[in-house]
C-alpha cells in the first residue's frame, strides 16, 4: 500500500532516527566498556576517573536506547494507522507516543523565551492540550516551574491544589489527578518543559530515566524549531510539530495591545490572560478579537 505522503516521510525520519539512537548507544557503550578495562589495566590514581567516564557513557547509552525505542514505537504506530485505512483517524501523534513510553496517559512539550512566555506547545490530546491552555492562561503550573527551576516537579491530589492555587483547581476540573514535569534542555540551559499527565505512581531514582530520556529526545528538535517560522516544511520536525500550537495570534495580540496602551508585552500578555480567565474564554478568542479590533482592553 502506498503511503500518504505525510505519513511516508513521518515514517522515513522515525526509522533513521531508531537507527540513529542505536548507533550513538553503540558508541557510547564502547566507550564505556574501554574505562571499565581500563580499571584493571591502568594505576589506581586514575580509578576515579575511569568510573566516571564509564557511569557517563553507560548513562548516555541507556538514554539513547531509550529514544530508540520512542522512535520506533512511533514508526509501528505509523505503519498501523496506514494498515487500518480508516480516513476518519487522524495521523499519530509524536507527543502520543512520549506518553506511552513514559507510563503516562496524556504528555505536552512547551517553549518558553527568554522572557518565560510560552511561544510552543506540541500535545499529545485534547485533555494535555487542555491543560497546557491553563497554565498559559493562568501563567503557573509544572512546565514553568521545571523550566525555571532546572528540576523535575510532580505534584498529585491535594497536592496540585496546594502548589498551584489557581491552575491547580483548574487542572483537576478536567479530570487530571496527577501531573510531572521535567526541563527540556541543551547543555544543561533548560528552554522549555516536558509534562506528563495521570501517571500510575510518582517515579523516582533510575524511574526518572524514560522521562529524561524524552525529553532528550525531543530537545534538539524543539532547539532547530525555534527560530524557524514554518517548521512544517522541515520532514524532520513533521512529527513532532506538525500538530504544534504557536499562539501566534496571541503574541500578535499582545502586541496590538502594548501599542494601544502603551504598556510593556509581558504586562499586555498579562492583560489578555487575565481577561481570559475572567470571562471564561479561550485566549486565543480573546486575542483574535484584539486584533481584529472587535475588543480593546486597557
Amino acid at each position: 500500500m502506498t503511503l500518504p505522503e505525510d505519513a511516508g516521510r513521518e515514517l522515513d525520519q522515525a526509522l533513521r532516527r531508531v537507527a540513529i539512537e542505536h548507533q550513538r548507544a553503540a558508541r557510547a557503550a564502547e566507550i564505556a566498556e574501554r574505562h571499565e578495562r581500563q580499571l584493571s589495566t591502568d594505576p589506581a590514581s586514575l580509578n576515579a576517573f575511569h568510573q566516571k567516564m564509564a557511569r557517563m557513557h553507560r548513562h548516555a547509552e541507556r538514554r539513547h536506547l531509550a529514544a530508540a525505542r520512542m522512535h520506533a514505537s512511533f514508526a509501528d504506530r505509523l505503519h498501523r494507522w496506514v494498515e487500518e485505512a480508516d480516513p476518519q483517524r487522524a495521523l499519530p501523534r509524536f507527543m502520543a507516543t512520549v506518553a506511552s513510553a513514559v507510563g503516562a496517559h496524556s504528555a505536552a512539550v512547551t517553549l518558553f523565551g527568554s522572557d518565560r512566555t510560552e511561544t510552543l506547545t506540541a500535545a499529545s490530546d485534547p485533555i494535555a492540550q487542555d491543560a497546557q491552555d491553563l497554565e498559559f492562561t493562568l501563567g503557573e503550573g509544572p512546565a514553568r516551574d521545571a523550566t525555571e527551576q532546572h528540576r523535575a516537579v510532580t505534584a498529585a491530589g491535594p497536592g496540585l491544589l496546594e502548589r498551584w492555587s489557581a491552575y491547580g483547581p483548574a487542572v483537576t476540573a478536567l479530570g487530571i489527578s496527577s501531573v510531572m514535569a521535567v526541563p527540556v534542555e541543551i547543555s544543561s540551559v533548560p528552554f522549555g518543559a516536558l509534562t506528563v499527565f495521570d501517571l500510575p505512581r510518582q517515579p523516582a531514582g533510575e524511574a526518572l530515566e524514560s522521562f529524561y530520556a524524552a525529553a532528550d529526545t525531543i530537545a534538539l528538535s524543539l532547539l532547530m524549531a525555534a527560530g524557524e517560522a514554518e517548521p512544517q516544511e522541515n520532514p524532520d520536525l513533521l512529527s513532532l510539530f506538525g500538530q504544534a500550537d504557536r499562539r501566534a495570534v496571541v503574541h500578535q495580540a499582545a502586541g496590538v495591545l502594548a501599542e494601544q496602551s502603551g504598556c510593556a508585552i509581558p504586562d499586555a500578555l498579562a492583560l489578555i490572560r487575565a481577561h481570559a480567565f475572567a470571562e471564561g474564554e479561550p485566549v486565543e478568542s480573546v486575542a483574535a478579537d484584539i486584533v481584529h479590533h472587535r475588543l480593546r482592553l486597557g
